[in-house]
């Protein structure tokens, strides 16, 4: 069976209470979801604070202060109840504080979850096609791209640990003049390949706005080891296809390549081109037509986003030369999307895109469909510094830094859980030698080396041969400083913020989270010794004589436990983010041996 969380424990108590006043008549029902409950603000106003009085109030007629003391009179306390307080505050908010019997029982549905703790059970909820990074295939991922990249896996880690029904796509952008661009660019390159190898064959001036950079050479190089002279010429040939799909898939090598390091994956990858080639693009006009929502004049086709959503101009979807816009084959695609089966579309976009969301929601209205079904997350840009300074791009034309130089340099967790460190929609400054430091000022070694630290301490509790027996109701008793208790509930609060979390679309707030719990478990450590003159594990000063008989194995084992609980959901948070958790780590200069010990 599984366990409730602290939040669902008290929202399952406050139901009951109010299913039994509804039952005399003196409030009304209301569904057991729609009863909030959330961490209270502040400690002393208890654990759990809730807004179900003010909720009641209206439709039973009654000061809500006066429905709020009725719920809190009938509240059980005591015996097997888990609230040992609870109180009516302001207008009419019921505070509720739990019985440290409650947290300290909490200890074994942790341990005994292990690596589910926090897991939700698959939900009926709408399956969800969240489409992300998509860049374009004329190059290798760009270092902001890699924000994208791990915004979008951490978020598809959570939905799914949430039970929500979620696959992962790749838009190819494999159609227009950009990948046009690409393949003239790597024809030139191609020639100065075949040149190279025989000065007969004629100079290829540059296409001006061409793609630059070693990558388009290697490309060009590439082409002629496959082809040899075939595409010989003075101009690029005709039929540039065989160029161009061959430019598209060295990029999309790298790209995938890129991707596999940055430990991301995509359940389906999606061509433009192929929407073009099936007729979606060519029914999707047709279509908007049909419903009065295209223009012809000035010798191009306009849809009216004018009248659809109140745009400042009508927009183009095909151009004077014949050729649709991106606008409208990202329709066709949203489009088809919703035609697979797919309930609501979650797409993580540039905040340069800001302006296409309304065009997109307009489109979907246009076709009697919920505009909220599309669900935009707007990526905010990445500074890349070091020690606090600019990093500037390469001195070549064409060159950039790359997802896989930063990856390179500071390593792959670094890198996710810097990219995850801020909200979404917050330009983020990412600083390369912060991210390589190995000290407590570097926000991921922090956190890993709390987990680092845990598992230490579960090894020298072996060497000492720490008696470990089952965990029970009086092995957790022995939990009872103020720290151990604060730690408890933020560990039994992990189900509440992977709830809250996947609801709003926010993976970074797992870092906050296991951050916070990393800083708790610092601090606790610090203070068992300098304000508590205790510790886990008995020290050399501690071993002499017989130590072992006077030494308090019991509240040593529940110690035990309790790190290993901490150990678990640290790795239940940093796996959501994509970042690993390792048993061990080069000491930090800020920490000392008898410290560690």
């Amino acid at each position: 069976m599984r366990q409730l969380s602290a939040r669902e424990t008290v929202r399952e108590i406050l139901a009951k209470v109010v299913g039994e006043l509804a039952a005399e008549g003196l409030v009304g029902v209301v569904p057991i979801d729609s009863i909030a409950v959330e961490r209270a603000k502040r400690p002393e106003h208890g654990d759990f604070a809730s807004n179900v009085a003010l909720v009641l109030a209206k439709p039973a007629g009654k000061p809500p202060r006066t429905v709020a003391e009725a719920i809190v009179a009938r509240l059980p306390r005591g015996g097997s109840s888990p609230i040992a307080e609870a109180s009516v505050a302001g207008p009419g908010f019921i505070n509720v504080r739990l019985h440290p019997t409650f947290w300290q029982g909490m200890l074994s549905a942790i341990l005994a979850a292990g690596d589910d703790w926090g897991r939700s059970p698959a939900r009926n909820a709408p399956k969800i096609l969240l489409e992300y990074v998509s860049v374009n295939p004329t190059g290798p991922m760009h270092f902001a791209h890699g924000r994208h990249a791990a915004v979008g896996d951490a978020l598809a880690r959570l939905l799914r640990f949430a039970g929500y029904p979620v696959t992962c796509e790749f838009y190819v952008n494999d159609a227009g003049n950009q990948v046009q661009m690409l393949a003239q660019s790597v024809w030139t390159r191609y020639m100065d390949a075949a040149r190279a190898a025989d000065p007969a064959v004629p100079a290829a001036d540059f296409p001006e706005n061409g793609y630059k950079g070693e990558y388009v050479r290697d490309f060009g190089r590439a082409l002629f080891a496959r082809d040899g002279a075939r595409w010989v010429g003075v101009a690029p040939p005709a039929d540039i296809e065989p160029v161009r799909s061959f430019a598209i898939a060295q990029a999309l090598g790298m790209i995938r390549a890129t991707l596999e390091r940055f430990d991301v994956t995509f359940d389906l990858w999606q061509s433009e081109r192929a929407l073009h080639e099936a007729g979606d693009v060519a029914e999707t006009l047709a279509a908007l037509e049909a419903k009065g929502y295209i223009d012809r004049h000035d010798d191009a086709v306009w849809l009216r986003t004018t009248a659809l959503w109140g745009d400042d101009k009508d927009r183009v979807v095909v151009k004077s030369d014949g050729l649709p816009t991106y606008l409208l084959a990202d329709i066709a695609y949203h489009r088809k999307k919703l035609a697979r089966g797919f309930d609501e579309l979650c797409d993580i976009w540039g905040s340069d895109h800001h302006g296409h969301i309304a065009r997109m929601q307009a489109a979907l209205k246009a076709f009697g469909e919920d505009p909220a079904r599309l669900r935009v997350i707007l990526i905010q840009i990445v500074s890349l510094l070091r020690d606090g300074k600019p990093v500037a791009m390469g001195k070549r034309e064409g060159e950039f830094v790359t997802l896989d130089d930063v990856v390179a340099e500071v390593g792959r967790d670094a890198t996710r859980y810097f990219y995850l460190m801020r909200r979404h929609d917050t330009p983020l400054e990412f600083d390369l030698e912060v991210a390589k430091r190995q000290s407590l000022d570097n926000p991921v070694y922090y956190v890993q080396y709390g987990h680092a630290r845990c598992a230490a301490l579960v090894r020298r509790a072996a060497e000492l041969e720490a008696p470990r027996p089952p965990m029970s109701t009086e092995l957790a008793a022995e939990l009872v400083l103020p720290e151990e208790l604060a730690i408890l509930r933020r560990l039994a609060d992990f189900p509440d913020y992977v709830a809250d979390a996947a609801a709003a679309r926010e993976p970074q707030r797992l870092t906050t989270y296991v951050s916070e719990l990393a800083g708790e478990f610092q601090s606790y450590y610090t203070r068992l010794q300098k304000v508590h003159d205790d510790t886990i594990l008995p020290q050399e000063r501690h071993r002499t004589g017989d130590w072992r008989a006077g030494w308090n194995w019991h509240k040593t084992a529940a110690r035990l436990c309790w790190v290993e609980a901490i150990a678990q959901v640290m790795r239940n948070a940093l796996g959501l983010l994509g970042v690993s958790a390792p048993e061990s780590m080069p000491r930090s200069a800020t920490i000392t041996k008898e410290d560690d010990s």
